[in-house]
């Protein structure tokens, strides 16, 4: 109750400074440039798909975070050019991207060493077994066994799928994916499990009627191949590489040019990274 009056009353502040013209509403500066409340406030509903007022404490604290660097590295790349940030939140980020690239260079590549240690702990797990597997689903006994039949006898499984099951995915051939053995319920990993790739299995009973299950692919338990984990570790690093590079960067950035946010402007409690000024070296 007492944080929501203290919302409401943050934003009455913040909606009565509006109405009297103070600064149409600027909630921080960064170097010489004021930032604006509305200008956020937009971003901030573009961003979250919902109204700005009911946007959380950490969320919008999180959110002025980020419009604050993408200012920082506006501020930092203009010198005697102008330059405007789009409006629209992807356009904003992509110009931002490209001002950071030039600021501050390309991310480092990601150390050999420490990637050859992340394959090798990857690939040292063992997974469970799994199977790829699809179904029908047939309203009782008698519909199922002739529906197998029909199976083994050559008919098309994602065809007769369409034709007969009940499944909520029939039209896409009964498809569920790859499942992991250990997370189904046991009498259905029993079941599945058993199969060979191209096995069918015999009717099994549900609460909505008889499964048919088809195994397509097999996969036992065992650690993953080199070929399979090197490729997610080496994005994993990247990418960990680049969002170290572009704080360290926008930190950098923010020294030198100064950046101080006026909580007294704002609607939510902030809580972020802003909260002390920061002045110009």
């Amino acid at each position: 109750m007492w944080r929501r009056l203290g919302r409401l009353a943050l934003l009455a502040t913040v909606l009565v400074a509006t109405a009297c013209g103070v600064d149409e509403g600027t909630l921080a500066t960064v170097g010489d440039e004021a930032v604006s409340l509305s200008a956020f406030q937009d971003h901030l509903a573009a961003v979250t798909g919902e109204p700005w007022q009911g946007v959380t404490n950490a969320v919008a604290s999180r959110m002025l975070d980020q419009f604050l660097d993408q200012e920082v590295v506006a501020v930092a790349a203009r010198h005697d050019r102008v330059i405007d940030l789009p409006s629209d939140p992807g356009g904003r980020s992509a110009r931002v991207r490209a001002l950071l690239e030039e600021l501050c260079g390309p991310p480092p590549e990601p150390d050999a060493a420490a990637v050859e240690a992340a394959i090798a702990e990857a690939s040292s797990t063992t997974r469970p077994a799994r199977a790829h597997v699809r179904q029908m689903l047939l309203r009782n006994r008698e519909e199922a066994e002739d529906a197998r039949g029909q199976l083994l006898a050559g008919a098309d499984f994602v065809t007769l799928s369409k034709q007969v099951s009940l499944a909520p995915n029939a039209d896409g051939g009964g498809e569920l994916g790859f499942l992991t053995q250990g997370g189904l319920p046991e009498e259905l990993d029993e079941v599945i499990f058993a199969l060979a790739e191209g096995e069918i299995s015999e009717p099994v009973p549900g609460p909505s009627g008889y499964h048919i299950f088809q195994v397509l692919e097999a996969v036992p338990s065992g650690s993953p191949p080199r070929s399979e984990v090197e490729p997610e570790v080496r994005r994993r690093l990247v990418e960990g590489a680049a969002r170290k590079h572009a704080a360290d960067c926008v930190g950098r950035l923010a020294h030198q040019v100064g950046v101080k946010v006026l909580p007294d402007r704002l609607w939510f409690r902030y809580e972020g990274r802003y909260q002390e000024e920061i002045h110009a070296s």
